[in-house]
């Protein structure tokens, strides 16, 4: 029994400390060291939430998890808000234009029933290649054309280099969704056309899930 099997041994045995015995760390290093990343969905895939939220956080952390793409998918509706948070990151990280699926769900939980999901679904419309965002758009349009993201993802796709008063206007609109879609537009152009004025304007509106997206954008903006 490698190193890998005997902390997933551990892990599951222990769900009660996976969050804090440093054991989902260690196992992390062992896959960043070439052991197989498969074997991670025996974790993934575990009834116990808290062993789950664990699994995916360290998925989220593997550039070479690819193979892992469509396990990750399945989770995207996971009933733990710590499962959708991370396999967002999985999904950004891995997916290519053949990952269409994969990203037009994470994509959709900009409206995720939790705040926390709804801001790191709001940073992959923020931070996703053209590409990705294109696959997304592609699968949505060959398999639920009439979906309320097929809209968005056209906008915002059309937005770089676009005249800042659309993005602004959309940020001022009533739809909540667009805000945030805009919120993630004000980034895209932040850093495709070196113009974070409507990124700045995104902090000043009266919606507090962009305001906080906005503000956490600008931070990463300086701090590159």
């Amino acid at each position: 029994m490698d190193r890998a099997e005997k902390l997933i041994n551990h892990l599951l045995a222990h769900p009660d400390t996976s969050e804090s015995d440093g054991a989902a760390y260690e196992l992390l290093k062992q896959y960043q060291r070439g052991s197989p990343v498969e074997s991670l969905r025996t974790l993934l895939f575990d009834s116990d939430d808290r062993i789950a939220g664990e699994a995916a956080w360290i998925a989220s952390e593997l550039p070479e998890g690819r193979s892992l793409l469509h396990d990750i998918g399945a989770l995207l509706g996971h009933r733990s808000r710590k499962v959708r948070f991370w396999a967002i990151d999985c999904v950004h990280l891995w997916a290519d234009s053949s990952g269409g699926r994969e990203l037009a769900v994470a994509t959709a939980l900009i409206d995720d029933p939790d705040k926390a999901v709804r801001w790191k679904a709001m940073g992959l419309w923020a931070m996703a290649s053209r590409e990705q965002l294109a696959a997304a758009l592609s699968n949505l349009r060959a398999t639920d054309p009439k979906s309320q993201y097929v809209n968005e993802l056209t906008w915002l796709l059309g937005r770089e280099g676009a005249d800042s008063g659309e993005i602004i206007a959309a940020l001022n609109g009533s739809d909540d969704r667009r805000r945030k879609v805009a919120a993630a537009a004000a980034y895209r152009v932040a850093k495709a056309a070196n113009n974070p004025a409507p990124l700045r304007y995104a902090t000043s509106v009266e919606d507090p899930e962009v305001v906080q997206f906005a503000g956490d954008m600008l931070k990463r903006l300086s701090a590159s």
